[in-house]
């Protein structure tokens, strides 16, 4: 299972570590090391989700120790130059927000890739009442609905049943969250 998610995620996973690492040629190295020791723990999951967190949670702290080796390492160099000839690296933000920020952006990304393959895939008339609720220019439904020639209840529905058979698509690739009762 665990071969199976590391397959399935690695552009995810490369860009945990693109986005820590000042060197991009180390990004093959961490991924490997941090899958090395992914494999080492034999931990047993009862869920995909628990070990995709296991894996990603791995390969962050694994990259987050190679970027400080790296700071460590280049600490002796940094405290005998000039400060207007330091690297940029030490100007920017911290590695972990960084890191953050571009994991949220790439699963949006692939989020937003997946939900317009499947409008693509809806009939044509969820499609069209999809369209409408969401490119109606500030608009309100009822009069884009009106003008359009088409009773509103109806459009309601239809992107109701549209983004419902989205969601549920969604969630059998496992990339919509599904919340469990009680949390």
């Amino acid at each position: 299972m665990l071969e199976r998610l590391w397959d399935k995620n690695r552009g995810i996973l490369r860009s945990i570590v693109l986005g820590i690492l000042i060197d991009p040629s180390g990004t093959d190295d961490v991924l490997q090391e941090a899958y090395a020791k992914v494999l080492r723990s034999k931990k047993h999951f009862s869920t995909q989700e628990e070990a995709y967190n296991y894996i990603r949670k791995t390969v962050l702290h694994t990259c987050i120790d190679s970027y400080r080796s790296f700071k460590r390492r280049t600490a002796l160099f940094v405290n005998s130059c000039d400060p207007a000839n330091l690297p940029q690296v030490y100007n920017q933000a911290d590695p972990l927000t960084r890191l953050m920020d571009q994991e949220q952006s790439a699963v949006q990304s692939t989020i937003l890739k997946e939900v317009r393959k499947m409008m693509a895939e809806l009939p044509s008339v969820q499609r069209e009442a999809l369209e409408f609720a969401f490119n109606r220019n500030h608009q309100k439904l009822r009069d884009v609905c009106r003008e359009k020639g088409v009773p509103y209840s109806t459009v309601r529905s239809r992107v109701t049943v549209g983004i419902d058979r989205i969601r549920r698509r969604l969630k059998a690739k496992g990339i919509y969250p599904t919340f469990k009762e009680g949390r």
